[in-house]
């Protein structure tokens, strides 16, 4: 593959930056698996390598010198010193630490720096942070989903004018997903609290709610919901077999489950033998 064909294929301009090819990579993973589609894979990994190549090509370079010959203003790599430790402390919690602790660190930075009031704040030092923010909610190996709701609230990634969404839309659509994805969880674990605490006749209702939410639209949002659905009613001891019977009604896993054993392969086994309705063979 060439270094044109790279960035074609990442959907991104020719860049140094490695943190851009990586964010670009991540965001068309989550749309482009091997198991779906192995050409296609094979060929984003293949662009994916050819643009690091690239990258260090061109960071190889002489560097380009602005249009008035200025360097790079020494007030700008003093914020992103400073803030780098920061930044990555909070990468760290996301991917190794608790929900509480990185929203915590996160709270800290707000209030060191005084990024909280924007009539105070530096506007520099807010692009720096945004920077800063965005590869951890879009780069970085795993993320909490408070934390990205909190980044999203922060800087209105996903609201209509906002500049990520004329620079970079694949990035605002990805994250747009992870936050169904993320309300679709939320859904299933109140679900399963209220089966828990009240009984399965007072959780139907809220089942049959959901099962028309607008939400679960989206077919990856659907099946990650459904999934879990799955997994949680399987843990129960017994099986609350009214509410397990309607939802495989509702789903139509009688027919349909073939992401749910793909999911979670243990869980669907016992969840078929806890539900009279599977028991069939079907």
């Amino acid at each position: 593959m060439n270094a044109s064909q790279c960035w074609q294929v990442l959907g991104i301009a020719a860049t140094a930056d490695e943190r851009d090819i990586k964010r670009a990579y991540a965001r068309l993973l989550k749309t482009t698996r091997p198991e779906d589609d192995p050409e296609a894979f094979q060929q984003l990994r293949d662009a994916f390598e050819a643009a690091l190549w690239a990258a260090d090509e061109l960071r190889r370079q002489p560097p380009v010198i602005q249009a008035d010959g200025a360097e790079r203003p020494p007030r700008e790599v003093e914020l992103e010193n400073l803030f780098r430790p920061h930044i990555e402390k909070m990468a760290e919690l996301n991917e190794r630490g608790t929900s509480e602790q990185a929203l915590a660190a996160l709270e800290q930075m707000l209030d060191q720096f005084s990024l909280r009031d924007p009539q105070q704040r530096d506007p520099l030092a807010w692009q720096l942070f945004e920077d800063g923010m965005l590869w951890i909610c879009c780069d970085i190996a795993a993320n909490h989903d408070e934390f990205l709701r909190a980044g999203m609230q922060l800087f209105g990634w996903i609201e209509p004018g906002n500049w990520l969404g004329e620079k970079d839309p694949k990035t605002v659509e990805w994250l747009k997903l992870r936050m169904l994805e993320a309300d679709a969880l939320d859904a299933v674990d109140r679900l399963l609290n209220l089966a828990e605490s009240e009984g399965e006749q007072a959780a139907l209702p809220e089942l049959e709610r959901l099962a028309d939410d607008e939400r679960l639209i989206n077919v990856d949002v659907r099946h990650l919901f459904e999934a879990e659905l799955m997994v949680g009613l399987s843990e129960f001891k017994p099986i609350p077999a009214t509410l397990a019977g309607r939802a495989v009604a509702l789903f139509g896993w009688q027919r349909d489950h073939r992401h749910l054993e793909e999911y979670h392969a243990e869980a669907w086994a016992a969840f078929r033998q806890g539900v009279p309705l599977l028991q069939s063979g079907h």
